[in-house]
């Protein structure tokens, strides 16, 4: 975690460091009030937001898991012009938290008996991205092809109530590729909307209670979400963003090391919502 929160500190004072350059450019090739530059203004920020997520997992019947962690979201991106004519450079970084209680319904390891208990949650999740902007329609939209990638986890904290519990940590990488499209809705409001599809990979849980760990096999995620940005007055801005993730773990086999044990497939839906301000620049 102290790794994740350097890289993210140091990515956030290189965006500042750089911000007079990107003033620059833009105010040489922009025209102020211009679709395009409403884009850009939207675009090219430092952000931070507070929302919820609920999150839905399930390992078949009976586990499941459901519930709403809140949490916070900060990040920054840039949309700048390139060397060549109509098409931008595009590179966005964020790190999400999320932590709290959810409902767990399944039942005992040994026994089979069913049990309702609690899993004290934490998620994580990082990603980058990668891409050209494409301005159509006159600069009236923009386009956005690009590369992701990041890294997810969960620590799952199982309390169940007089025997020992749970402490359970998922991670995986991820990559992929995605598209964005950012729209001027009005004067100041910029509407956008992406897609994206990533493999997961590396997926690996660890058993903390039990002291044993499972390497999984490779997997996919879906995410969409929708967002709108509201230039505020100067270089403030109010922005507000909703998305839908689904990815499954694909589980592994039981083996002579784990003592039999394995960890089943699964599926998980995630939905965000987030209120938050950034910093254009």
């Amino acid at each position: 975690m102290l790794g994740l929160k350097v890289g993210m500190a140091a990515f956030g004072l290189s965006l500042m460091a750089a911000a007079p350059a990107f003033a620059q450019v833009l105010g040489a090739q922009e025209q102020p009030g211009s679709k395009h530059a409403e884009i850009a203004a939207a675009e090219t920020n430092l952000n931070i937001s507070v929302g919820f997520l609920h999150t839905n997992y399930s390992e078949g019947p009976p586990d499941s898991e459901n519930g709403f962690t809140p949490g916070f979201t900060v990040g920054g991106s840039v949309l700048v012009p390139s060397a060549w004519s109509n098409i931008d450079l595009y590179s966005a970084l964020s790190y999400q938290f999320s932590a709290g209680n959810l409902s767990y319904n399944g039942h005992y390891l040994v026994s089979g008996a069913p049990l309702n208990a609690t899993d004290r949650a934490v998620f994580n999740h990082v990603e980058g991205r990668l891409g050209l902007g494409l301005p159509i329609a006159g600069g009236a939209v923009e386009a956005i092809p690009y590369l992701v990638g990041g890294y997810q986890s969960w620590n799952r904290n199982v309390s169940t109530p007089g025997v020992p519990g749970t402490d359970e940590f998922y991670s995986a990488g991820m990559a992929g590729a995605g598209i964005k499209l950012d729209i001027p809705i009005t004067a100041t409001i910029v509407g956008s909307g992406s897609a994206e599809m990533m493999g997961i990979f590396g997926a690996h849980v660890d058993s903390n209670s039990l002291g044993i760990g499972f390497g999984m096999g490779n997997s996919a995620q879906e995410r969409v979400s929708l967002g709108l940005d509201d230039a505020l007055f100067g270089p403030l801005h109010l922005q507000a963003s909703a998305d839908v993730t689904h990815f499954n773990y694909a589980g592994s086999k039981p083996s002579d090391a784990s003592f039999g044990l394995y960890e089943p497939t699964s599926t998980t839906t995630q939905v965000g919502v987030n209120l938050g301000v950034s910093y254009s620049f």
